[in-house]
């Protein structure tokens, strides 16, 4: 039975209503940005397919939240759990979610994955020459980024030892597609809202292969035959580009938070693009990882920040009871 709440309000993008405060799913797959020891322990607890059932069922019965960011079930197993529990939650609930599947750019070069230190002293390279040498303080301490094993050594180590993708290189690359197919067999009998393109984008746009990015989007968009949204991690960098772009994307996913973490090349930079931005603008990690309290992070997200939406990751019952209010108190 769903308790009496204000409805979750909406927003138009890409022709359809959506709600403007959106589920995550980073949590039920382990990840919680707060280190190795807690994100064992959020997969033990979701490895039981029971406990993410009655927290989505609480956040839908109790808060009316209908739709719910979601990654491929062959992504791992406690991927493949996740939709479990949200075709569950839907016989519960009587409520079918609205999935944003959020699938990698599965970037090849000469027929092998990217290397994943390169691309990031990739990036480096291209924004050092905007915001100059602070940069590399703000990628050795960020703490989404900290939480990547060893982030804080391997990352100056790759950006000593090796060199950005070079032009011949990146004029080589290409996408896997035998392997989104199968990601893609995980959300047939779903319904998809929206497909977002991973974090990938970034890449894409820095190195000018704008080409590639709009070939992958119109696949999705004709596989899924939905609209499409970029993930973005370097908002303040990769917006400005893909604004003067006429790719066929409804909006942006990156992230928003108070501390400014994964606002990349800097927070500033990050927030004055979101907000000059023309097309609609998802904000992710508005908590940080649980590093701002949840009220201070939505009213940021949606008043100062002015976000058109949010998503947001729980871990427990608790946490929707804790988190979720406060977006609705932000939004109302």
């Amino acid at each position: 039975m769903r308790v009496e709440t204000r409805p979750i309000p909406s927003i138009e993008m890409g022709g359809i209503l959506i709600p403007r405060l959106i589920l995550g799913h980073l949590p039920f797959v382990g990840e919680s940005y707060q280190g190795d020891e807690r994100n064992k322990a959020l997969a033990k607890t979701f490895s039981h397919v029971e406990n993410t059932i009655n927290v989505i069922a609480k956040a839908v019965n109790e808060y009316g939240v209908t739709a719910m960011a979601i990654g491929a079930a062959s992504e791992s197993q406690l991927s493949s759990l996740l939709l479990d529990a949200v075709r569950k939650v839907g016989e519960i609930t009587r409520t079918e979610l609205s999935l944003i599947p959020c699938l990698r750019i599965p970037l090849t070069l000469d027929g092998k994955p990217i290397d994943d230190y390169r691309r990031w002293v990739t990036y480096y390279a291209f924004e050092r020459r905007i915001v100059g040498d602070n940069l590399l303080k703000k990628y050795v301490q960020d703490p989404i980024l900290l939480c990547r094993r060893e982030w804080a050594k391997r990352f100056p180590a790759a950006q000593e030892q090796s060199s950005p993708y070079s032009k011949e290189e990146i004029e080589r690359l290409r996408i896997n597609y035998a392997g989104i197919e199968v990601a893609l067999a995980s959300f047939k009998e779903c319904k998809v809202l929206f497909a977002e393109a991973g974090s990938e984008s970034d890449f894409l746009a820095m190195t000018g292969r704008l080409d590639l990015l709009e070939e992958f989007t119109h696949f999705l968009g004709t596989k899924l035959r939905c609209p499409i949204l970029l993930g973005l991690h370097h908002a303040g960098t990769s917006i400005p580009i893909l604004e003067t772009s006429d790719l066929d994307v409804v909006g942006y996913v990156t992230p928003i938070n108070r501390v400014g973490a994964l606002m990349l090349p800097s927070q500033a930079r990050a927030l004055k693009a979101i907000m000059a931005s023309r097309k609609r603008v998802i904000a992710i990690k508005p908590l940080a990882g649980g590093r701002v309290p949840p009220h201070e992070a939505f009213e940021y997200v949606f008043n100062e920040a002015e976000a058109d939406a949010s998503m947001v990751g729980v871990a427990s019952e608790a946490e929707v009871d804790e988190d979720i209010p406060m977006a609705l108190k932000a939004l109302h």
